[in-house]
């Protein structure tokens, strides 16, 4: 995960200055929908609450502590998690969302509500919408089988029960680690921060280019990782 600098950087806190995954600064965020606060340029933002970077993060008793993370973590425990064809028909099964994806699920899956953060009496009360749902920008749901697969160890090439009619194949290790965009996280796993950046919005093209993409095309991120065959 993109966390190493985050506790060197606490007594900035004070000043509103919380650095980010990516050391980017609040303004940052504050230019996107990650941005909750009353300033938040989205359909759904808070009623009065007027810090940028609490919906997250939080100096004191955080639910997790690294990245001092301050929303409520999602009672779900059993996502259903795409499945993966491998040679002879045996399909394998993508564990469940853990590390970053399942802080990033806390909001995104849509049974908590976004301004269930810690150190408040009660949530937050928001504008536009108390939690995000079906037809909500942003709303995943628990069923992230049609989705790319997360939280799983990313295997050193092609693994050897690969159907052989597969029309991508996967890069060694070592090419996917010497790109400083699209990381793993500390296990080795595929996160949804792998892919997406959740501090800068900058390459957001509408129809062409997800939210919080960490490079300017689709097609960067994925041959990163992945190579056609």
């Amino acid at each position: 995960m993109r966390f190493a600098n985050l506790f060197a950087a606490i007594g900035a806190l004070a000043s509103a200055a919380t650095p980010s995954l990516l050391t980017a600064q609040p303004s940052q965020v504050a230019n996107t929908l990650h941005n909750l606060s009353v300033s938040g340029p989205g359909e759904i933002r808070a009623l009065t609450e007027t810090e940028v970077c609490k919906f997250c993060h939080i100096p004191h008793n955080p639910v997790v502590r690294e990245p001092l993370w301050a929303h409520r973590l999602s009672p779900i425990q059993d996502y259903r998690t795409p499945e993966l064809r491998r040679a002879g028909r045996r399909r394998v099964t993508i564990p469940q969302p853990d590390g970053s994806s399942r802080l990033c699920l806390s909001c995104h899956d849509g049974t908590v509500a976004l301004g269930d953060v810690g150190g408040e009496p009660g949530p937050i009360a928001m504008a536009g919408a108390q939690r995000l749902g079906p037809g909500r920008r942003g709303f995943l749901g628990t069923d992230l089988s049609g989705s790319h697969p997360i939280s799983f160890v990313v295997p050193n090439g092609d693994p050897p029960d690969l159907p052989a009619d597969r029309d991508m194949g996967l890069r060694s290790l070592s090419l996917v680690r010497s790109d400083p965009d699209v990381e793993l996280d500390s296990q080795g796993k595929m996160q949804c921060t792998t892919c997406h950046d959740p501090h800068d919005d900058r390459y957001y093209q509408p129809g062409r280019v997800p939210r919080f993409w960490v490079k300017p095309s689709v097609t960067e991120v994925c041959l990163t990782c992945h190579e056609l065959r």
